[in-house]
């Protein structure tokens, strides 16, 4: 059994706050109160060292066999506030206090590197209880079809997510192939050509931010079913294991993905590559010559015909119960070796 002290601000964002994954590791794993009965100290943002690097040292100082340790799920943070994020073992300093702390994330562990769902869909069921059915009403449709809705869509391209500028949010590891994406996604929304553009979100339009309503998931499914040709699914950041919801979605409401991968990135394990657009020719590559995206322009039947073998796919994976117990079966087991091997 690991005793794990859960410390900082953001706790709530790594995998042991979501109670598919939690409840797995019951008989694993148990929260305490006290340093003292602590293995780890666990907590999940370069933040919580600025802001509360004093009282983790003091920590450390009081019980050595205490392991601080950083648990992330988010590769924007750890690539925007980290100058290493593929250190797996970093110093921290508070004042004279020098302590050092172990990291577990996307960069630096295989825990994050599911096999057909991508991590963040297996935090939540509610996730694969939406997008279930909507897979199973597009795998209904023909090539014939998805040409027909495509050609006169009420957005010709939707942009969903908060506009960023700044070099923060551009952070560049090129020889890793991690770029900070959010404000190459911005530019993209920003130029992108054609005659009806939705551009949604902090930045963009002063409505409150999508975190803010009570299912922001369920809210953004319901309003784009059915009325995009195309659909940004670019994430905030590049990096091979690292896929989340924005894909699925977009395929879910019936839209064309605009996406951003490299030919190592594991998006094709779980959508191919001919279903959606991949815009990776805008990376911020030595000589690349920015193209703004024309969302006019008419979507072939060969891509149709692609996108209808996905919608088939996703249709029969996402009704699939089994692949979601095994795949976050997998993930815990991932989890604990990983900490496990941190308290030894």
């Amino acid at each position: 059994m690991i005793r794990i002290l859960l410390f900082g601000d953001f706790w709530n964002r790594q995998p042991l706050a979501y109670a598919p994954i939690r409840d797995r590791l019951a008989d694993r794993i148990v929260f305490v109160e006290d340093a003292a009965d602590a293995q780890i100290a666990l907590f999940s943002h370069s933040h919580d060292l600025t802001r509360h690097g004093r009282a983790l040292s003091r920590l450390v100082a009081l019980h050595p066999d205490l392991r601080p340790v950083l648990l992330s799920e988010e590769p924007f943070w750890d690539s925007c506030w980290s100058a290493d994020p593929f250190a797996s073992y970093r110093m921290a300093q508070d004042g004279l206090v020098r302590f050092g702390y172990a990291v577990v994330n996307h960069f630096t562990s295989d825990v994050f590197d599911t096999e057909r769902i991508p991590y963040f869909l297996l935090t939540d069921p509610r996730y694969v209880a939406q997008l279930s059915p909507l897979f199973d009403r597009n795998a209904g449709l023909g090539v014939d079809d998805w040409v027909r809705r495509w050609q006169a869509p009420q957005w010709d391209a939707v942009f969903m997510a908060e506009r960023r500028q700044g070099p923060r949010h551009a952070p560049v590891f090129a020889d890793r192939e991690v770029w900070g994406l959010s404000v190459l996604r911005s530019r993209i929304a920003r130029t992108c050509e054609g005659a009806s553009i939705l551009r949604a979100g902090k930045g963009w339009e002063d409505e409150p931010g999508r975190g803010e309503l009570d299912d922001w998931h369920l809210d953004k499914l319901t309003r784009l079913a059915g009325t995009c040709r195309y659909v940004s699914a670019i994430e905030n950041t590049h990096q091979a294991n690292y896929v989340t919801e924005k894909i699925f979605d977009a395929f879910a409401v019936g839209a064309v993905p605009l996406y951003i991968a490299t030919r190592s990135h594991r998006v094709g394990r779980y959508v191919g590559s001919d279903a959606w657009v991949n815009l990776r020719d805008r990376l911020p590559l030595e000589g690349a010559a920015f193209q703004p995206f024309d969302a006019g322009a008419a979507v072939g039947a060969d891509l149709a015909g692609g996108y209808t073998v996905v919608q088939a796919q996703l249709a029969r994976l996402f009704a699939d119960g089994a692949v979601v117990e095994d795949e976050l079966d997998l993930l815990a087991d991932r989890l604990f070796e990983a900490l496990q091997r941190l308290t030894l």
